[in-house]
C-alpha cells in the first residue's frame, strides 16, 4: 500500500470512520491497532518477513521497562545500545556487513524512525519526563502509527498520549483543516513532485553515462538542471505527504507536529535544517547534540572551549544525521558533508561575529543582497548534497569524473545564483500579489472561496496526475 497510491487514501478514509464510530478509548485504540496491522501486513509477501520487525519492537518494549525499574545512567545507556545495535545489524549497515544475516528476507520499512520513538521513550522514561506506564497497546499503537509509520513526523510520546484522549469529539475545525492539508498534500504530490520527477527522469540517466559530455562545463550545466529539479521533487514529494498524513491525522483527532517551516527561506545552512525535516532535527537536537555538549561542558570545564565543543557538537550530530539515512558508503559521504557544512556555517558564524562585531554581522545579515547570497549558496550546498538520495556509489565515481574539480565548482557556483535569482523573484511575486489580491471583505465569502480553491486544486492535481501512467513513489520510503 503506497502512501502515494489512491488505496492509502481510501484505507485512511475508511479508518476514519470506523474510527470515529465511537468514543470508547478501547474502540478508538482498538480500530488504530487493526489499521496499523493491515497497513504493516499489506508489505509483507510472507508472515515470517515481520519476525524483524517484531523482535526490534519488543527488544525496544523490555528496554523501556527496564529504564523505568532501573534509571540509572548506565543501564539506561546499556539499553539504548541494545536498541541501536540491533538496528545496525538488522539495516546491515557496511560496518556490520562481517556479521552473518539472518536467513531470510525481512521488511525494514519503518525500523528507522521506530529506532527514534524508542530511544525517546526510554531516555524519557528514565528521566521521569513519561511518568505513566507505558502500556503495550500504547506502545505499539505510538510506534507503528501507520500515517508516520515510514517517515514521520517523529510526535512525542506524551504529545502522542494526549490526542488519543477518546473524550474529544471530531470538530469542525479538524475537518477542514484536515481537508485542507490532504488536498493540497495530494496537490504536491501528483501534480508538482510529479511533473519533476518525470524532468529528473528524463535528465539523469544520460548524466551519468560514461563519456556523454566532452567538456566539464556540459556535465555541469546538465548537473544543475538535474539536481535542481530533484530537489524541487525531494521537497514537494516529502512535504506533500507530510501534509497528508497531517490532514488524515486530524480525522483522527491527532494533531502531527509539523514538519516542514518554508525551509528555503532559509538565511544559512542551521537554519535550513532548523526548518527542514524539523522534527527529525530536532529528534537529533534532543538526543544527541545537546546530550553531546552537555557531556563535554561537564569534563572539561573551560568557557571559552565552548564554541569549539558546538562546532564539534554539530559536526557528530549532522553526520550521524546523513550516515542514518542510508547504510552503503555513498550515504557516509553525505553524512560527511551535511556535518562538515553544519561545522562550516558554525565557524563561520564564530569568525565573522568576532571580526565584525555582532551589531554590525546582524547588519551584514539583513542586507536584501547578502540574504540571497546566503539563501544561494545554501539551497546550492543542499542540493549537491542530495545527490546521494539518487546516484550509488559506482555512479558517484563516474559524476565525480564527469565534472572534475573545474565543473563541480561551476556547478556550485550556477546553483547559488539560479537559488539566489529564484528566492529573489518568487519574494518580489509573493509581495505583488499581495498588494493586487486584496483580502475578501464579505461577510461569508471566505468558506465559498476555500472551498472552490480547494476543490480547483484537487481537480488540477487529478488531471495532471492522469498524464503520468503512475504517481511517483514517495521518497523517503527508503529510509
Amino acid at each position: 500500500m503506497e502512501l502515494t497510491s489512491w488505496q492509502f487514501a481510501v484505507f485512511s478514509i475508511a479508518a476514519i470512520f470506523v474510527y470515529n464510530a465511537s468514543r470508547n478509548a478501547r474502540w478508538r485504540a482498538g480500530v488504530l491497532s487493526l489499521a496499523n496491522v493491515v497497513f504493516i501486513a499489506s508489505h509483507l509477501h510472507a508472515p515470517l518477513q515481520a519476525l524483524a520487525l517484531v523482535a526490534m519492537l519488543t527488544l525496544g518494549y523490555v528496554s523501556t521497562l527496564v529504564a523505568r525499574r532501573w534509571n540509572s545512567t548506565p543501564v539506561v545507556s546499556v539499553c539504548i545500545a541494545f536498541v541501536v545495535i540491533a538496528f545496525l545489524y538488522l539495516k546491515r549497515y557496511a560496518f556490520v556487513s562481517f556479521l552473518p544475516t539472518l536467513p531470510f528476507a525481512y521488511l525494514l520499512l519503518g525500523l528507522s524512525y521506530i529506532l527514534f520513538r524508542i530511544i525517546h521513550l526510554i531516555v524519557d522514561t528514565a528521566s521521569g519526563d513519561i511518568e505513566q506506564r507505558v502500556t503495550v497497546w500504547d506502545y505499539f499503537n505510538y510506534t507503528c502509527n501507520f500515517l508516520t509509520f515510514i517517515s514521520g513526523p517523529i510526535q512525542r510520546f506524551q504529545n502522542w498520549r494526549d490526542d488519543a484522549n477518546p473524550s474529544r469529539a471530531l470538530e469542525a475545525a479538524d475537518v477542514d483543516e484536515g481537508m485542507r492539508r490532504v488536498i493540497w498534500g495530494y496537490f504536491k504530490i501528483l501534480a508538482v513532485s510529479a511533473m519533476a520527477n518525470a524532468v529528473f527522469l528524463k535528465l539523469s540517466p544520460a548524466l551519468i553515462e560514461p563519456g556523454a559530455h566532452p567538456v566539464a562545463s556540459a556535465a555541469a550545466a546538465r548537473y544543475l538542471v538535474t539536481a535542481a529539479v530533484y530537489t524541487v521533487f525531494l521537497f514537494y514529494n516529502f512535504s506533500g505527504f507530510i501534509d497528508v498524513v497531517i490532514g488524515f491525522g486530524r480525522f483522527f483527532g491527532m494533531r502531527l507536529p509539523e514538519n516542514f517551516n518554508r525551509p528555503f527561506v532559509a538565511a544559512n545552512f542551521l537554519d535550513f535544517w532548523g526548518r527542514w525535516h524539523m522534527t527529525l532535527s530536532n529528534w537529533f537536537r534532543d538526543y544527541m547534540f545537546n546530550p553531546l555538549l552537555r557531556t563535554l561542558m561537564g569534563r572539561f570545564e573551560n568557557p571559552k572551549l565552548a564554541p569549539a565543543f558546538g562546532v564539534s557538537g554539530f559536526f557528530v550530530t549532522f553526520a550521524v544525521m546523513g550516515i542514518w539515512h542510508g547504510s552503503t558508503t555513498v550515504f557516509i559521504a553525505y553524512g560527511l558533508v551535511m556535518g562538515l557544512g553544519a561545522s562550516v556555517n558554525k565557524l563561520y558564524q564564530l569568525f565573522m561575529a568576532a571580526r565584525l562585531g555582532r551589531k554590525r554581522y546582524r547588519a551584514l545579515c539583513s542586507a536584501p543582497a547578502y540574504v540571497y547570497l546566503c539563501r544561494g549558496l545554501t539551497f546550492a550546498y543542499f542540493t549537491m548534497g542530495v545527490t546521494a538520495l539518487w546516484v550509488d556509489f559506482g555512479q558517484f565515481a563516474q559524476l565525480g569524473r564527469e565534472l572534475g574539480v573545474i565543473g563541480t565548482l561551476a556547478a556550485y557556483a550556477g546553483l547559488t545564483a539560479l537559488g539566489a535569482c529564484a528566492f529573489a523573484v518568487a519574494d518580489l511575486l509573493q509581495a505583488g500579489f499581495r498588494r493586487v489580491l486584496p483580502a475578501a471583505r464579505v461577510a461569508g465569502s471566505r468558506p465559498l472561496a476555500a472551498a472552490f480553491a480547494l476543490a480547483a486544486v484537487l481537480l488540477l492535481a487529478l488531471a495532471t496526475n492522469a498524464l503520468f501512467s503512475q504517481p511517483p513513489e514517495f521518497v523517503y520510503r527508503a529510509f
